[in-house]
């Protein structure tokens, strides 16, 4: 496959900042982290990629630390658009004290998912986030 005209347009235009969220990177809030929203990013597939035009699979899903208070699952996940793939890996946790077991799985998995899934199409341009690892935007 390859990209039409108009999708490599709307790949590389910037993102707008509206769709770009925050949160704090470190305890003390001094860190603020930017990012793009799981929903924002399939959203960003379907209509650039047409809702047939791509598709995701988690190819890889790891529980690598499960005790009382938190666990954490490694997801792998493959993105492929025509015939090009690429992958990406994230990391998910589910914590809580009041939490059962079996939400906090289910929260780390998906989290774990989503994160893998960003970090795959990000690599496709900045409508999924790229522009976001540029050190010299001040998001």
């Amino acid at each position: 496959m390859t990209f039409t005209k108009q999708q490599i347009e709307e790949l590389n235009e910037p993102i707008d900042p509206k769709n770009v969220e925050t949160r704090d990177g470190n305890r003390s809030g001094s860190l603020q982290l930017a990012y793009v929203e799981s929903w924002h990013v399939i959203n960003e597939a379907n209509r650039i990629f047409g809702f047939d035009g791509w598709s995701s699979e988690t190819v890889k899903l790891d529980c690598v630390q499960q005790e009382p208070a938190c666990v954490t699952y490694i997801a792998k996940v493959k993105v492929t658009v025509g015939n090009t793939v690429r992958e990406g890996v994230g990391a998910g946790h589910g914590k809580g004290e009041r939490v059962n077991l079996g939400d906090k799985h289910e929260s780390a998995i998906k989290e774990a998912e989503s994160d893998a899934r960003k970090r795959a199409l990000m690599s496709f341009g900045n409508q999924f986030g790229l522009s976001l690892y540029d050190k010299e935007e001040n998001w």
